[in-house]
This record gives C-alpha cells, structure tokens and sequence, in this order.
C-alpha cells in the first residue's frame, strides 16, 4: 500500500515508549499495529503527515510502502502497519504533486484541507508567501499566490469533477512573486487579467 511518511531531520521517530531510526530502502518491522498505540505509523495523503510532523521544522517526509496488518483509525488518513519501507524522500516540490495526485485520484474525499506553517491546501485561494513552501487552492476558479521559490498548485472543478491541475513554481516561466494565479482550460494565467503563461 503506498503511503507517506514523516521523521525527524535524523529519520527518528518515537515508537511506543522508545525512539525508531529508520533507514531508507530498509523494512521496518513491528510486532502489531494499533493507530495511535503501537505498529509503524504513515498516512495515505502526505498532507496528514504535517498534522504529527511540522512542514516549517526540518523534519523529513518521504514516500514509502506499507505492509502486514494495517488498522485505520478514521481521524485522518493515518494507518498504522507491521511493515513499513521508506522509498524515496520528497522535496517540498514533490509533496505538493503527491497532494494534488491524492486530490485528482480521490475527488470526493473530505480532509484534504490543510493550513500550518509553510502549507495552505484550500479551497478556492491559498498563499505561500514563504520561499519553499506549499500553496494548493481547489474549487472552480481556484487562485493561488507565494514567495519566490514557493510551490502552487491548482485544481480546477467543475460541476464537481476536477478538469484541471497544474503545478507551478514562483519565480520560473514567467511565474512571479505576489501574484495571484488561476488556471483555465490548462493555461495558468494572472487572476483577473487575460494574460498567459506558460
């Protein structure tokens, strides 16, 4: 099962009443799986993991495969496994293209909105107005804005079907800072004004 997984900046977690390191490419094993309680822990939406481990920190996320006995507790999408293997671990870049993939493959599922420090996910506007961070605004005129170097994405709907997606970064093809953005038809254009970019 793919899912998302954070750490701390050394790959430490607390486990139980211990602390787990874990190591890239390598199984982690646990002896059963409770959410909340006991097993390894990650989510189906790399955006819930934000809820355990800040954005703004340097913790680290990374993409991973889940395995064995997983329970779900309904909070959010966090699972709770007996083996977990971390992937690949994502840029801020990366996370926002997994957010907006989760979004597009599960349009009808709720808790996708998030707002913590250096990541806004709303519906119709969200800024990052931090370099490096995280922006995703959905609805059917969705807006977005950031700081130079900050990832926006947008997911436009229409009659409740998602027709659009991108993802952009302020500061390259023409994208600049401080400028509300929306998408129509696939083209990014500045809100409000019918200028293009590509």
């Amino acid at each position: 099962m793919k899912v998302f997984k954070a750490t701390r900046s050394d790959m430490t977690c607390r486990m139980g009443n211990g602390i787990f390191r874990y190591q890239l490419g390598v199984q982690a094993v646990a002896d059963g799986s409770k959410c909340g309680r006991t097993g390894l822990h990650a989510c189906e939406y790399v955006m819930d993991c934000t809820r355990y481990y800040d954005l703004a920190c340097r913790n680290r996320f990374f993409l991973a495969e889940a395995g064995g006995d997983i329970a779900e507790d309904g909070t959010d999408t966090r699972i709770a496994c007996t083996e977990l293997t971390l992937v690949q671990e994502l840029t801020r870049r990366e996370m926002a293209a997994q957010a907006m993939v989760y979004m597009v493959e599960h349009p009808k599922r709720a808790g996708w909105e998030a707002k913590r420090a250096s990541l806004e996910v709303a519906a119709d506007r969200a800024e990052a107005m931090l370099p490096d961070a995280i922006a995703i605004a959905r609805g059917e005129s969705p807006m977005v804005r950031g700081a130079e170097g900050a990832h926006l994405g947008l997911i436009r709907e229409a009659d409740g079907e998602i027709v659009d997606a991108r993802l952009v970064m302020v500061g390259r093809n023409g994208i600049r800072p401080g400028i509300w953005y929306t998408v129509e038809d696939g083209v990014l254009k500045e809100a409000g004004d019918e200028k293009e970019t590509d």
